[in-house]
């Protein structure tokens, strides 16, 4: 079986494929492997490749290599931005510099649509990647996402307090506190999609946790992909590198 690992800031992803009908997937907390629990894989598993997408940082990377170097005898291979990967040329200067997240994800996308695609990633924070026919990243945007909205608001002034839940309508003007503040740190986050699709004509698809939020004001316009991000990992081309002993 091969285990891709996605490991954002809030939550690490993680599927096995091979030898299965269907894939197995699961997902907890990244906190929870800070604090040395271990990833949650079925004890019947036998996983002979794992491959991390990680923006988690180092001290995520080297428990997860410890537990899989304990459990499976197996290196863990990290996967990093590459100048070009499945058809794609990376729009950064640097490509180093950009998320793996956001580049495998932005692949990932491209693989799919074979066409202008607009890509959103709404999780912690909220990404959003351009990839223009032929294949060509022009790079994109950050902004906070809609819970670190929330919680900009809360910390940073004294009487905006509002209990984050999800707006049922962003189109009417919140009639208590609570409303227009998750009415609109959405309505940031739909509207600037909005006009980078219109600019640049493009498909429109979204991963991450507050996708399905963000589905149900795109409708028909968009494709919600779970586990682009895993999907990416997989490429032709993309980056892989050890885990090296030096790292742990």
């Amino acid at each position: 079986m091969i285990l891709d690992i996605d490991a954002g800031n809030g939550r690490i992803k993680w599927r096995l494929t091979g030898g299965l009908t269907k894939p197995l997937l699961g997902s907890q907390a990244t906190d929870s492997v800070r604090q040395g629990q271990s990833l949650a894989l079925p004890e019947t598993a036998s996983v002979v490749r794992a491959r991390l997408s990680s923006v988690a940082g180092d001290e995520v990377a080297a428990s997860l290599a410890s537990q899989l170097a304990q459990q499976f005898s197996i290196d863990l291979e990290l996967a990093e931005v590459t100048q070009t990967a499945a058809g794609v040329i990376c729009g950064y200067s640097d490509p180093r510099s950009l998320g793996i997240d956001r580049w495998l994800a932005a692949i990932a996308a491209f693989a799919q649509v074979k066409n202008t695609v607009v890509v959103v990633d709404a999780g912690s924070a909220a990404t959003i990647d351009i990839v223009v026919a032929p294949g060509r990243h022009l790079g994109g945007y950050i902004v906070p996402g809609m819970r670190l909205m929330h919680d900009a608001l809360w910390q940073g002034t004294s009487r905006v307090k509002a209990e984050a839940r999800p707006p049922e309508d962003i189109n009417t003007p919140g009639m208590n506190t609570n409303d227009a503040v998750n009415r609109g740190c959405l309505l940031i986050l739909v509207a600037a999609i909005e006009k980078l699709v219109a600019q640049y004509q493009g498909a429109l698809v979204i991963t991450g946790g507050d996708g399905p939020l963000l589905m149900a004001h795109f409708f028909e316009r968009a494709v919600y992909v779970p586990d682009l991000v895993l999907d990416g990992m997989g490429l032709d081309g993309v980056g892989l590198r050890p885990f090296k002993a030096a790292e742990k």
